[in-house]
């Protein structure tokens, strides 16, 4: 994590970029794998869940596969179809074991990953922008849950 603090003579600004954030791919027009209709499900259910994640409690996804997520990290959902080419962010407010997860959560491989509790959704910006931000290939298709670089500013909470 990057700190860059700004000093005024009435006013400290702090700007923080974080180097790492958590992505998943949400495709809600056609999947094209069971996991992928898994997680177009379980997306539908936890937008209805929370009232489009606007409660905090009850809006959660899985971790990657190594359960690097840290509290106060960004998450976000990818939408990388024809018509949806965005990445929706949130802040991850708290991490459960993996012991919590929903029961209809039921991808064998995830049973490891913990649960990461978000906010409500703090920004939104364009995939296609992430990825030549952080000098990802224009081509790079992300596929499942995944740690990535970040050098990208979100405002917002």
């Amino acid at each position: 994590m990057i700190f860059l603090v700004i000093f005024s003579s009435k006013y400290q600004i702090t700007f923080i970029i974080m180097d790492h954030i958590i992505l998943t791919p949400i495709n809600l027009d056609k999947p094209s794998t069971i996991n992928g209709k898994k997680a177009k499900n379980d997306y539908l259910r936890e937008i209805s869940n929370s009232s489009s994640f606007k409660l905090p409690s009850t809006a959660k996804w899985d971790d990657s596969k190594h359960n690097t997520a840290k509290v106060g990290n960004y998450f976000g959902f990818v939408h990388q179809n024809r018509n949806k080419n965005i990445i929706e962010i949130f802040r991850i407010e708290k991490i459960i074991l993996a012991i919590h997860r929903p029961n209809y959560w039921d991808i064998i491989e995830h049973k490891p990953r913990n649960v990461l509790i978000l906010s409500e959704k703090i920004d939104e910006i364009s995939w296609s922008d992430y990825k030549e931000q952080n000098n990802y290939k224009e081509n790079f298709v992300l596929q499942g849950t995944s740690r990535l670089k970040n050098n990208t500013n979100f405002y917002g909470n």
